[in-house]
């Protein structure tokens, strides 16, 4: 995955929750906002490590 790409999306998340935030109201949307923001940045941590370990892994 391009690094540029992955740092938009985590900016356009974090932006997008913290908008969700201060809004009035609706919040089962902040709910839904939140967790999908939670769950995309737990992905690319997945994805993160995954591909350290098997670089690293390569590496040896």
């Amino acid at each position: 995955m391009n690094r540029n790409i992955v740092n938009l999306s985590i900016l356009a998340l974090l932006m997008a929750v913290m908008v969700m935030n201060n809004l009035e109201g609706l919040h089962t949307l902040k709910t839904i906002v939140n967790s999908l923001a939670m769950l995309t940045l737990s992905v690319i941590g997945i994805m993160f490590i995954t591909n350290y370990a098997k670089n690293k892994k390569q590496a040896m």
